[in-house]
Order: structure tokens, then C-alpha cells, then sequence
């Protein structure tokens, strides 16, 4: 019998690391959680905790080791340079990535410090702190650009945002409804895509990114600090990418509105984006809607796929067609 995922046992991945790292045994290993990896708290025997990542083979975003390597080299930069981000810790043997046999084959593993502190979205931010949150993302894309590597990187443009993910909605536009709104989705995509293209011609605007900066890859701690994780997504990008998982619109409620403001202010203060940046967000955030139904069905032969329904498709035609809604960002 073939596996395609298998869930290590805590015990073993204990030993793992007591042989691995230079950790004083004993350690306790618990699942944290099941995801596009399996994400792992450590805690020692004094109580320190971090955090092991094992990681999921074949994902359609790591072609090879080399882009593991990437993402560990550029956490040490970005750490060694003093930004609020997770560093790999190495190992015994002197390297930053490891290798375990498991049922369904070779899997690679890091171990990372433990980000303090709770979810952005769980706490309750001041203005001030969300200027800071934004200054933050800029100072990290600021440092990014300093990063050399021999190691390379996928690139999210328009195969990853847009082309991929309609062409993984295909095999479940069954009834006439999913089809007619899938085609309207690919009309769309096309529209998308033009505008991704022009961005990248502006110089500056592409560049490395962590690409899932959502409000639970960053944690703040009670003096304020932040800190930001799961560099797992990071790639080449548009630079406004980055924010876009906190823009929700001109329609959105008052408080997002806010935030939202104080986020692109304080990136801006840091890094300033040109006219055509800002005017891009409506059409990233349908990119991103697009790319994250695309995203979760690259890992459905772990995860499952019952979720794709005719409702889902129909709701995000409704959260593209979201890009067209605001006709002062011409974008087209």
C-alpha cells in the first residue's frame, strides 16, 4: 500500500532532535499543526520552546532542496540583520536542513526559533502599531533586495496566480452554473493578468516577498514587537503582494479602512510604492483570492477536495469581480 502523507510519532521526532541539535535532552514534541507541512513545538528541558517544521514533498511550489536552502539562507539575512523574524537553528552536523526516511519517502526538516507573543489578529492594535506593522514589511523588502544567494526561487506571476489556479478549478465546474462562471473567471484572469505584467515592468515593484503575509504568519509580543513566521510561500513577486492580505476595499468597514491606511502609510514611509503600486491592490486581492483556491488545491490529495463546490466557485467570481468594483483604479 502506497502512502502519500504519514503523521510522525512525537516520540520519535524527540529523539530526532536531541540527536540533531544541541539541545539538553529531555524534549517534548507536540503537534502544533497539519498544514502545507507538519509544524511541531518543541519545548526543553528548561522550558525554552521552538519549533520544528517537517516538510510535505511534492508541492508545486519547491522543485528541489535548493529552494528550502533559499528560504533558510534568507530567514539567517533577515535575522543577521536585525529584522522581527523566526531563524533556523543548525544542526549538530553544521547545516540548517535535514533529512528524515518516512513511509511515503525522503522528508526534509528545520528547526526554528519560536516567535513570542500572540496573532496580530487576535489583539487589539493601536494606529501607531499598525504603522509600525506596515514600516516593518518595508524594511524587510528593503533587506531582501541586499540578499545573495546561490540558491533560486519560484516566481508567483501569472501561471501561479491566475493560470494555475483556474486550470485546477476545471476538472469541478460540473453543472452549467460552475462552467458559465468559471468562464467568466478565466475572461477575468485574462484582465489579471495584464495588469500583473504591466507591474512588473515598473522598476522596483518586483522583488522577493514572503507572499503569505496574512495577520496569523505575525506575532506581537507585550512590548509591542513584532514577529513574522512561515516564510514556507516566500518567492519572486510583486512587492505589493505582500500587503494585500490586509486591503479589503473602499466598501470595507471603517475599522479595516483604518488599518489599512496605517499599514500602507507606515510601508510607505520606508519604502515608498509608485502611483500605479497603490492603484494595484484591487487587482492583487483578486489575484489573491484566485491564488489561494489554487494554493489549497495543490495540496487536496492530503487535504481533501470536498470543499470545491458550485457555492465556492460562485463566491469567488463574486471576490474577483471585486477588482472591477472600484473604478477609480484603472487598471485595465
Amino acid at each position: 500500500m502506497r502512502v502519500t502523507h504519514s503523521l510522525l510519532h512525537t516520540g520519535d521526532l524527540a529523539q530526532l532532535v536531541e540527536r540533531e541539535y544541541a539541545i539538553t535532552a529531555p524534549v517534548k514534541v507536540s503537534l502544533l499543526k497539519r498544514g502545507f507541512n507538519d509544524t511541531y513545538l518543541v519545548t526543553d528541558v528548561e522550558g525554552g520552546r521552538r519549533v520544528l517544521r517537517v516538510y510535505n514533498r511534492e508541492k508545486y511550489w519547491i522543485r528541489s532542496e535548493s529552494d528550502l536552502r533559499f528560504e533558510l539562507e534568507l530567514l539567517e539575512h533577515l535575522a543577521g540583520a536585525g529584522l522581527g523574524v523566526i531563524r533556523p537553528h543548525q544542526r549538530t552536523a553544521g547545516d540548517q536542513l535535514g533529512r528524515l526516511m518516512a513511509p511515503e519517502g525522503e522528508r526534509c526538516f528545520a528547526l526554528f526559533t519560536h516567535a513570542p507573543g500572540t496573532p496580530v489578529h487576535e489583539g487589539t492594535l493601536t494606529a501607531e502599531q499598525w504603522r509600525e506593522f506596515g514600516a516593518g514589511i518595508g524594511r524587510m523588502h528593503l533587506e531582501m533586495d541586499a540578499f545573495l544567494t546561490s540558491h533560486d526561487r519560484y516566481h508567483l506571476d501569472e501561471r501561479i496566480l491566475v493560470e494555475r489556479p483556474l486550470a485546477s478549478l476545471a476538472p469541478y465546474a460540473g453543472s452549467g452554473r460552475a462552467a458559465t462562471d468559471l468562464a467568466e473567471l478565466g475572461k477575468l484572469g485574462e484582465r489579471l493578468t495584464g495588469g500583473i505584467q504591466r507591474l512588473r515592468a515598473i522598476g522596483g515593484a518586483w522583488g522577493i516577498i514572503h507572499a503569505d503575509l496574512h495577520q496569523g504568519n505575525t506575532h506581537i509580543d507585550g512590548d509591542g514587537r513584532f514577529v513574522t513566521f512561515d516564510f514556507d510561500h516566500c518567492g519572486f513577486g510583486l512587492r505589493a503582494y505582500d500587503l494585500v492580505s490586509l486591503y479589503h476595499g473602499p466598501d470595507s468597514p471603517q475599522a479595516d479602512r483604518e488599518r489599512w491606511s496605517a499599514v500602507l502609510t507606515g510601508y510607505q514611509q520606508i519604502r515608498p510604492l509608485s502611483r500605479s503600486e497603490v492603484a494595484s491592490f484591487p487587482v492583487l486581492a483578486a489575484c489573491r483570492a484566485l491564488w489561494d483556491i489554487g494554493d489549497w488545491l495543490g495540496a487536496a490529495n492530503r487535504t481533501g477536495d470536498a470543499w470545491v463546490t458550485e457555492a465556492v466557485i460562485a463566491k469567488l467570481l463574486t471576490d474577483v469581480r471585486k477588482a472591477e468594483s472600484d473604478r477609480s483604479h484603472d487598471w485595465q
